[in-house]
């Protein structure tokens, strides 16, 4: 076992060193390219200059300037003069779309500018006072898109919201989303969970700038979400429905992409430094900066909670990310980015049931009172306690419990467009994930037997992509291409007992072929997407130690089920009313992870094989349909969708008999196989409002009505899908009283759901859950500023339990942010 420890962990620092590698050498070649660049610019000095202006025409100086290529392979930010004035250079022939916006002021809605060869294009962009906010969208088709060209529903948190919120993790960035639901089993650090449209955790897929982030060993993100700070982050944006023929694995009810800031302009940062209750003290810093040849971008967050909720729930969380990117040529783009992190947290018991109810009974949740939980923890007999009609035990604390994590993740990126009609794209994304967990004998409930226990889970995956895209004409543009994916996972588990120990190592290897068309139509305002998509799975032998016993041995591996997914949408812009109606279908899948093929249980020097080679991928089908309407000069927007999912089939654990030992290839009793899905289907709306320059409000209602077709816990008879409230609620309102004085307010609720606490299903109370923060801003100089802060977390001071995890009361938090 020990040998096979040290092969993982080399596996693993070998591919650190060659992620490393491929960035430092992209870097120390910098300055070789720019004279390449100056040779090129003098054959093609095409231009594009934009000046910004106010609705009374006067230049808006420090304006924030965004250009995108359509292909999104090229974003370039800039900084106006005191003029307005800002000019983007070295640009190839084609079209872009710009965006603009000031401090103070709406966001323009996004100018097409085209220009040719050898030639520019000049743009007035006047901001107006107060008005929705419209921004570019890059991961509905993959590719960049304006507002009214997006034919699915997607949702965009932009880092001015970000900032205004002061939210510190991404996954508190999405609770206000329409159609999630983000559940953290209790605080600071614990894990996070997102449903997506009334689906389950690993139905929704994760990207770091477009590319998968996921945990080989479990198959998605959920073990990570917990550890995304909101670090260098330039807005994160959700694509609503199905996006698996896009995007791959997971993405059935829908994509989470987190996109980096670009960098460019002059040399700008931020350092952030918080603290406040729970023993909480956060800091960040971030710098960026470029010009139109080499564009920058880096950023550090260090999170640290000292005591948590019961005063021994401690979390560590430092993550760093930075990108560069060289524009060798117009035409030509080189880009790096790393994403790394490492994490701690102390863990409590899980929740349990006091008393015995039949397992066909929905119990209401009462949860055990706080007192008689701390002498519950100090191992006062449950039957001398004081109940008081509880049902249940909230999660108690474990002195010995914890669990670390860490991650590295980098990615190499190279664009070509040798003509304006055709380019390509190679990249490469290494991913490397460790997650250990341990637990001690201290603590109520059952704990480990003659010692402790620590399990050790290492993942790697490597992914190649190479890509093409073309116009067919002056409507259509097709992209196509190839991905290969290498994933693999070394599990490690450690026991009191030296016996018990085992360990295994097992990977995989797909292949997939995928294309895309888009066809616009009607001066725009007709938008046309289809996609396909198709992979081929390729197992390799597990290596087991011991190897005495070990499963699966002897089997030839046959390919497994191949994935094939379509995906189509629609949109037609009524101009004159400003009213766009869409609608989206499609099919998704996700991937058996690769415990769910070879996991395996090891006990008293015997193993007992879990997992089946042979799974099917997950399918499903999709339908959504909406509307969005803008009123009052782009003040209000209001849109409506309508959504529609079937999981055809799903993997599923199954202990009730189905599997039967004398026909099981594998021996199994009990293990995964595929099996019937489940039905969600539901309506979102949402509103959008800024009705005068100083106040903007933001609000969405979910309803959902998900269901399985088996119960998701044995004898329970319950259909309808757990931890899924049929009603969720979500208000922001940010208020600015002068130019100073900056207020916030956000609300998120539920009604009340239902959620497992073994063995039965218990019905929990509504959630509610509203911060009030407030800021004033001090300028120091034309460029420097510092900003002071203060937020109350749970205003209401609202008791609320997820799944039986207890989560923070009533917090302060206080910090200073220095810009410049």
């Amino acid at each position: 076992m020990k040998t096979t420890y040290q092969d993982s962990r080399s596996d693993r620092l070998s591919f650190k060193h060659k992620s490393f590698s491929i960035l430092t050498l992209l870097l120390l070649l910098t300055p070789f390219p720019l004279v390449a660049v100056g040779q090129d610019s003098v054959a093609s000095p095409a231009t594009i200059s934009v000046r910004v202006m106010d609705p009374q025409a006067a230049a808006l100086a420090k304006a924030e300037v965004t250009l995108y290529t359509r292909d999104n392979h090229i974003r370039i930010k800039c900084l106006t003069d005191r003029a307005g004035n800002c000019r983007f250079e070295q640009l190839a022939p084609g079209e872009y779309l710009i965006e603009a916006e000031a401090t103070g002021f709406a966001r323009a809605p996004t100018q097409i500018a085209r220009i040719e060869k050898n030639a520019g294009a000049s743009l007035d962009i006047s901001l107006p006072l107060a008005g929705v906010s419209e921004q570019v969208v890059v991961t509905a088709q993959g590719t960049a898109q304006p507002v009214d060209e997006v034919s699915k529903a997607v949702s965009v948190v932009d880092s001015r919201e970000i900032d205004e919120r002061d939210e510190s993790s991404v996954t508190d960035v999405l609770r206000t989303v329409p159609g999630l639901r983000v559940q953290q089993l209790g605080g600071p650090g614990r894990l996070v969970s997102i449903k997506a449209r009334g689906l389950r955790n690993q139905d929704t897929a994760v990207l770091i700038d477009g590319l998968r982030f996921r945990d080989a060993t479990t198959g998605d993100a959920t073990s990570f979400l917990g550890d995304f700070l909101v670090t260098n982050l330039d807005r994160v944006e959700v694509l609503r429905g199905s996006g698996s023929s896009l995007y791959g694995t997971n993405a059935i009810g829908g994509v989470v992409n987190i996109v980096t800031d670009e960098g460019g302009g002059p040399t700008h940062g931020n350092i952030l430094l918080e603290g406040g209750g729970l023993g909480l003290f956060r800091g960040r810093a971030q710098v960026a900066g470029g010009n139109s040849r080499f564009l920058y971008s880096a950023g550090a967050t260090h999170l640290n909670v000292a005591h948590g909720i019961d005063g021994d729930d401690a979390a560590r969380n430092t993550s760093g990310k930075g990108r560069v990117t060289l524009r060798l040529t117009p035409t030509t783009t080189l880009s790096g980015r790393v994403y790394a992190g490492t994490s701690f947290v102390q863990l409590n018991s899980s929740p349990s049931v006091i008393g015995t109810f039949p397992a066909s009974t929905i119990v209401n949740a009462v949860p055990l009172p706080l007192a008689e939980l701390r002498r519950y923890e100090m191992g006062v007999p449950l039957g001398q306690l004081n109940l008081d009609g509880a049902t249940f035990i909230p999660d108690a604390n474990d002195p010995d419990a914890s669990a670390a994590s860490r991650f590295f993740n980098g990615a190499v990126t190279f664009t070509q467009r040798p003509v304006e009609d055709f380019g390509y794209t190679i990249s490469y994304q290494g991913l490397a994930t460790r997650r250990s967990n341990s637990n001690g004998q201290g603590g109520v409930g059952f704990q480990p037997f003659g010692g402790s226990d620590r399990t050790l889970d290492d993942g790697r995956i490597h992914t190649v992509n190479a890509q093409v895209d073309f116009r067919l004409g002056k409507y259509n543009f097709v992209n196509a291409g190839y991905e290969f994916e290498n994933v693999g996972f070394a599990n490690q588990s450690f026991s009191g007992n030296p016996a018990d120990n085992f360990s295994t190592d097992v990977s995989e290897r797909t292949n997939t072929f995928f294309v895309q068309d888009q066809l616009r139509f009607l001066d725009d305002r007709l938008q046309i997407s289809a996609a396909f998509r198709a992979q081929f799975f390729s197992l390799n032998t597990p290596k087991f130690t011991p190897t005495v016993g070990a499963p699966y041995a002897g089997i030839a591996f046959e390919s497994p089920g191949t994935s094939y997914t379509g995906d189509g949408s629609i949109a037609y812009l009524l101009r004159g009313t400003d009213t766009k109606l869409r609608a989206h279908v499609g099919n998704g899948y996700r991937a058996p992870s690769l415990f769910e093929r070879f996991g395996t249980s090891f006990f008293g020097g015997f193993f007992a094989p879990l997992g089946d080679p042979r799974l099917r991928p997950e399918r499903s089908i999709a339908f959504d349909a909406g509307i969005d309407q803008s009123f009052g000069d782009n003040r209000v927007r209001l849109s409506a969708t309508y959504f529609y999912t079937r999981l055809q089939e799903v993997i599923g654990f199954d202990f009730s008999g189905k599997i039967n030992p004398q026909t099981d290839p594998f021996g199994r009793f009990f293990g995964y196989l595929n099996t019937g899905g489940g039905l969600a289907r539901g309506l979102e709306l949402s509103a959008t409002l800024s009705p005068s320059r100083t106040l903007n409000m933001f609000t969405s209602y979910t309803y959902t009505n998900s269901d399985q077709r088996t119960p998701q816990v044995g004898g329970s008879g319950v259909i309808s899908s757990l931890v899924v409230p049929a009603h969720q609620f979500s208000a922001v309102a940010t208020q600015r009283l002068g130019r100073r004085v900056f207020l916030n307010f956000d609300l998120t609720a539920t009604s009340d759901y239902l959620a497992p606490v073994f063995p039965n299903v218990y019905r929990f109370k509504n959630l509610i859950k509203a911060d009030l923060g407030g800021s004033y801003e001090l300028p120091l100089t034309d460029r420097r500023r510092l900003r002071l802060f203060g937020y109350l977390d749970n205003l209401f001071n609202r008791e609320n339990f997820e799944s039986g995890f207890q989560t923070p009361g009533r917090t302060a938090r206080a910090g200073a942010s220095f810009s410049f």
